[in-house]
């Protein structure tokens, strides 16, 4: 699935690199067209790290929040009772980690179908919104040059979406894919057979394939 298609379709970004250790409150630039950067000359790679150079708050603080963001608890998303389909020739573009070592030495073309399924989210709570809003309107008013020059226009993440991954594939290519996994010492959650094709369930373990972002300057906590 394109990233428009999937932008379109769910309302979120998906996420087209390996980052297992994003969380809400981190910036990223959201271009017209392309994926999301999360690294761009200038920008902080959070939030917080916006208001500690900006001396709003100091090295422990940052500390504190960014440990209370790593701590946000996941939860079921409202879009637990389905599953998200990704077109299998994208597979290899997502960057996932846990794709790479599924899919590193299997080629994707031989992938019948690839989904995120059990879908849950790790999203910025309201408190933290509320925290974040404050102190943007103290940069705004005391800090407008750190404000306008690094985030007024970049985007900032309030949700993470996490799914386990399910791929089936036709029955003539499971020896060669079982014979990757044990290779690899890569297990599966669960592992199913019918007559033409064999389904493979994998955890996500903690890294998110989609997200939500908004743009810094309307940000409302």
């Amino acid at each position: 699935m394109e990233i428009r298609k999937f932008r379109s379709a769910y309302d979120l970004e998906l996420i087209p690199a390996s980052h297992e250790g994003i969380t809400p409150g981190d910036l990223v630039w959201d271009p017209i067209f392309g994926a999301p950067e999360f690294s761009r000359k200038g920008m902080p790679n959070t939030i917080y790290t916006a208001f500690l150079d900006a001396g709003l708050i100091n090295e422990s603080e940052w500390e504190f929040f960014r440990e209370e963001t790593h701590n946000t608890p996941l939860f079921k998303a409202h879009l637990a009772s389905r599953t998200v389909d990704v077109n299998t020739e994208f597979v290899n573009e997502l960057q996932h980690p846990k794709i790479g070592m599924i899919t590193g030495e299997f080629k994707s073309e031989k992938l019948s179908k690839f989904t995120f399924g059990d879908i849950q989210v790790r999203e910025m709570d309201d408190l933290m919104r509320i925290k974040i809003d404050r102190f943007l309107e103290q940069m705004k008013a005391t800090r407008w040059s750190e404000y306008d020059g690094k985030i007024r226009r970049v985007f900032m993440i309030t949700e993470l979406y996490y799914g386990t991954i399910r791929m089936v594939i036709e029955r003539q290519f499971s020896t060669e894919l079982d014979s990757i996994l044990k290779k690899s010492a890569f297990e599966a959650l669960s592992r199913s057979e019918s007559s033409h094709a064999v389904e493979y369930e994998f955890s996500h373990d903690n890294v998110p394939f989609a997200m939500r972002i908004e743009r810094v300057r309307n940000f409302n906590g």
